[in-house]
């Protein structure tokens, strides 16, 4: 199933920016709270940085034809606590500034390397696809950080876009009952499926 470019890219950065006005004004003590499960919004902004880093290096990797799988979907935990554990002293803000430029700086990329093959935990899709899932996961995590509030414009096409990244590693005919299925499933309380699926609860 193919995506609109133009409307990924919007859907993407809508993300980016909902990420930043849900924390605009945060002091040091709200940082430090829990917001995602055991993470604080400092280990959230954290994660943000180390999601986008893969993605600039796996982008990386596809521009010089390698689309072969980075690591395994059950390792992700694992690499994510890595990751983490890795990054320097830095505050929420600090955190988030860098995330913030370098997702922006993805999105230029991804736009000229839109049809290339390009290797995820999940399987090997098209750039282009998994800016679909990028936007999705700013969106959810703009969601964590707003303590819920957050909702997408268009929960619909959002559902849609991460979808499609999600079942074009499917085997046939899996991939073709999924690509069948979007339409429908969109239609059916989309934003509220995607938080209930990526194991969050309203």
């Amino acid at each position: 199933m193919s995506v609109d470019p133009t409307l990924v890219l919007a859907l993407y950065e809508e993300g980016i920016a909902a990420i930043e006005q849900s924390v605009g004004g945060w002091s040091a003590d709200r940082w430090s709270r829990r917001t995602c499960g055991t993470w604080t919004g400092i280990d959230v902004a954290g994660h943000l940085i180390c999601d986008v880093g893969w993605y600039h290096s796996w982008l990386d990797r596809a521009e010089v034809g390698d689309a072969s799988i980075p690591f395994a979907a059950d390792e992700i935990d694992a690499h994510n606590d890595a990751a983490l554990a890795s990054l320097g002293p830095s505050d929420g803000h600090e955190r988030l500034e860098v995330f913030a430029a370098e997702a922006r700086r993805y999105a230029i990329r991804v736009v000229g390397a839109w049809d290339l093959q390009y290797g995820t935990p999940l399987g090997t899709i098209t750039a282009g696809l998994h800016a679909g899932l990028a936007a999705g996961e700013w969106h959810l995590h703009a969601w964590d950080l707003s303590a819920g509030a957050h909702r997408p414009r268009d929960a619909r096409q959002l559902f849609q876009a991460v979808g499609a990244g999600m079942t074009a590693s499917w085997d046939n005919p899996k991939r073709w009952i999924g690509n069948a299925m979007l339409p429908l499933a969109a239609r059916r309380r989309p934003w509220e499926q995607l938080i209930n699926r990526s194991g969050r609860r309203p």
